[in-house]
């Protein structure tokens, strides 16, 4: 008997479904109970189309700002204003909260919601909701990343940008092979892989929440106290690294460990990854071509 995971593709070619309105043949509420990495391989596809689709628009997006405002196509004397910053501050923050526990609905043929009874932390809201949210979010952290851009110089901005295309690529690739590997295993019943797979994430995230821990204490005192350059060169080496491992783990997640209809959230996991890997690479830049 063929389970979920050996359907193929239908003959006919259909169009993407919304997680709203999903046709009662492909998906069904334990669909989105389970990793994607259990789903049946129509599902797997459309999820990861999706989540990289919304991720390249909001990098396009938050790239055209930055353009925007270093060409004084916007006027930098908008970023001076202090109600400017404090508002795209408080916004992003708000719309961050609001997609890390924002809960997609799921309905069945006739339009009843079929996950009103879940054991998720979070409040219901729609998928065309979370993609205006979304949107607001990236949004208000390209403005944000405005502030600081603005005040490096051209050569600095590229090579900072290439090279954390150059980490994104890399941080793809590493992590679709990997998950591809753990596929075969899983598909072999090598359960002693599929284990070390649990606790190899496991740690990863412990170590990385106390260095996440100790890099914003680390932050947070620089703040107070006189401080070099050098302090900074280290605090963004630190970040750099972290948040590199950071993209990697969360693109590996978004190939094996993610529910079907959490591809929102992924968006944001993503995309706070490489703005902050691009800003801790841009102060070691700047910072290498200043000596």
């Amino acid at each position: 008997m063929s389970t979920k995971k050996d359907l193929l593709l239908p003959s006919e070619e259909l169009p993407p479904p919304s997680y709203e309105q999903t046709p009662s043949n492909y998906y069904v509420l334990e669909d989105f109970e389970k990793p994607i990495s259990e789903c049946n391989i129509y599902i797997r596809t459309i999820f990861q189309k999706r989540v990289f689709k919304l991720l390249f628009f909001q990098i396009s997006f938050t790239f055209l700002v930055q353009t925007l405002f270093y060409n004084n196509i916007f006027s930098t004397s908008f970023l001076s204003n202090g109600f400017v910053y404090w508002s795209c501050f408080i916004g992003a923050f708000i719309t961050l909260i609001s997609l890390s526990f924002a809960i997609s609905p799921i309905l069945n043929p006739d339009g009843e919601v079929m996950n009103l009874e879940n054991n998720q932390f979070g409040w219901m809201i729609s998928y065309n909701m979370q993609l205006f949210i979304l949107f607001l979010f990236t949004l208000f952290e390209s403005v944000l990343v405005s502030f600081i851009t603005i005040h490096y110089n051209k050569k600095q901005l590229m090579t900072a940008v290439f090279i954390t295309l150059v980490i994104i690529i890399t941080a793809y690739t590493v992590s679709s092979y990997k998950a591809h590997q753990y596929e075969q295993y899983e598909m072999n019943n090598n359960l002693d892989m599929l284990v070390d797979e649990e606790s190899t994430l496991s740690m990863v995230y412990k170590v990385m929440w106390c260095i996440t821990s100790g890099l914003f204490a680390f932050g947070f005192v620089l703040i107070f106290i006189p401080h070099s350059s050098v302090a900074e060169l280290i605090f963004s080496w630190i970040g750099a690294v972290l948040f590199s491992i950071y993209l990697f783990v969360d693109m590996y997640m978004v190939f094996r460990k993610v529910r079907p209809n959490e591809e929102i959230r992924c968006c944001v996991m993503l995309y706070t990854d490489i703005i902050n890997l691009f800003l801790n690479i841009l102060r070691i830049v700047a910072h290498n071509s200043d000596n």
